[in-house]
């Protein structure tokens, strides 16, 4: 397992993380506690050290459940994230507290619970009052990396926000500070008014927005680490999503264009093709995939999720292997050849 710093912190961590967002159930039709809780201890039996949560992630449940897992470990042997920002309400907010928050996927469709409204609400007591919350549902005194979930609340000066960001800092209650879901300006916005240690953004193989954006660029220029998630573009480039599948009711890749039959069945001839460069290093296509995020930046970190205790391992595989730039280009080739190099969905 490789282990790097963040940011320019005194944290270090692996560099595969344990994404929690399954584990939350919601958006991913349900999940299993007893199951998930294996999940964890098989990750960081096998030398991962970084969690990744958040309070959205099934309004709760997520951070309740990595709580619960870690309750018996030392705590200063995990490092553990988790987010703030977004509210959840049974009812409205009043106009100019918080900006709605709409869950959809690419058919437009909204995918949330029926009795909350989400917002994104980055004012300072309601960051503050979500961090403790955080803290109480993880049991602990103090979460390593605090990112902002979402950036954007037109209702709310990104000085506000990272003024009370940095304030707990100070106070020991978070350790580092880290945004999520953003562009090149807010990034630069928040590190004005503090310092960003982490940027999270979606990456992976098919997807490298973020390197045609300038974001990934950015994180180099300051310094800060660099958190993957979907690194295996929510199971899809683990090569057994059978495109006959049926997603059931709940799950948010019922609907989404990159899970179509077709697609699906696009992307597993590309996995079989490049299944000759994972045999070199005894991976599997899924670990070549994370491997080539981890690869990608030497400040990167993969965040995988696992709903048990199999995947937690298996993607724990892989992380001391660094792809070279000709694997790059080969894999190019590759993803080119089935017409998937920057595609869009």
């Amino acid at each position: 397992m490789q282990y790097r710093q963040i940011g320019g912190t005194e944290i270090v961590a692996s560099t595969i993380a344990m994404g929690t967002w399954a584990l939350g159930g919601w958006m991913w039709g349900g999940c299993d506690d007893s199951e998930a809780e294996r999940a964890i201890y098989a990750a960081l039996d096998a030398g991962v050290t970084l969690v990744d949560t958040a309070p959205i992630y099934g309004f709760g449940r997520s951070e309740e459940t990595v709580g619960r897992a870690l309750r018996n470990r030392r705590r200063d042997s995990v490092v553990l994230a988790s987010k703030c920002g977004l509210y959840w309400s049974t009812e409205p907010l009043p106009p100019g507290n918080g900006e709605w928050h709409c869950y959809a996927d690419d058919a437009g469709r909204t995918e949330s619970l029926e009795k909350y409204v989400v917002y994104r609400w980055l004012r300072a007591d309601v960051v503050r009052r979500g961090v403790e919350d955080s803290l109480r549902r993880l049991r602990t005194d103090y979460i390593d990396v605090m990112q902002v979930h979402h950036v954007s609340d037109r209702t709310t000066p990104i000085s506000e926000t990272m003024g009370v960001l940095e304030d707990l800092r100070r106070e020991g209650k978070i350790r580092a500070i880290g945004i999520s879901n953003a562009n090149v300006d807010q990034f630069d916005e928040y590190f004005r008014h503090g310092v960003v240690d982490v940027l999270q953004e979606r990456f992976s193989m098919l997807d490298r927005s973020v390197e045609k954006n300038g974001l990934l660029a950015k994180c180099c220029e300051r310094g800060a680490s660099f958190f993957a998630y979907s690194p295996l573009e929510n199971g899809l480039l683990t090569g057994r999503v059978d495109p006959k599948r049926e997603f059931k009711r709940g799950d948010l890749r019922l609907h989404k264009p990159k899970f179509s039959s077709e697609n699906i069945a696009r992307v597993n001839d590309a996995l079989s093709a490049l299944s000759e460069i994972a045999k070199r290093y005894d991976l599997t296509v899924g670990q070549l995939a994370v491997a080539w995020v981890a690869s990608r930046y030497d400040k990167a970190f993969a965040l995988c999720g696992a709903r048990n205790p199999a995947q937690a391992l298996e993607n724990s595989i892989g992380s001391d292997v660094l792809l070279t730039s000709e694997e790059f280009d080969e894999i190019d080739a590759i993803l080119d050849e089935f017409e998937l190099l920057n595609r869009h969905f």
